[in-house]
């Protein structure tokens, strides 16, 4: 991963994420680029690479933006035990957490994840303007 500080918002890009930290909002925005995982070794890695970009930062201050949009629409038995565990522990890491989905199977898809996963300052939309809505609501954290 690449490191680029931009005024106040850091980027990183890998071939499978794009990140930036966006300090005055408080926002992490994290999208899923449309590169396949060609072996499931490479997903921890991958997640690996987030972990280190977002090291400097208190993510329980931080919501999460995640747009998974443009990602391959996958939902195997292997990959999603691969994933699970990465998936928790990034979603729970944010203070709340909007994902964009492309489709409504998407959408019912990523909610059972949520659930699953004990997520519950999360919310899932099909455009970018209600997640961003839903992360702008003033937070009464627990």
């Amino acid at each position: 991963m690449h490191f680029t500080p931009i005024g106040f918002v850091s980027v990183e890009n890998t071939v499978y994420w794009q990140l930036s930290i966006e300090r005055e909002r408080d926002l992490v925005r994290l999208t899923r680029t449309e590169v396949p995982y060609e072996e499931m070794s490479e997903i921890g890695p991958s997640f690996s690479s987030i972990d280190r970009a977002l090291i400097e930062i208190d993510r329980k201050r931080f919501d999460l933006l995640l747009d998974l949009r443009q990602g391959p629409r996958r939902n195997d038995i292997d990959f999603e035990t691969h994933i699970d565990r990465h998936r928790r522990a990034l979603l729970g890491s944010f203070r709340r957490t909007a994902l964009i989905v492309k489709t409504a199977a998407g959408l019912l898809q990523v909610k059972r994840h949520l659930q699953q996963d004990g997520i519950a300052r999360g919310a899932v939309f099909m455009s970018e303007e209600q997640a961003l809505e839903y992360l702008e609501r003033p937070y009464a954290g627990r």
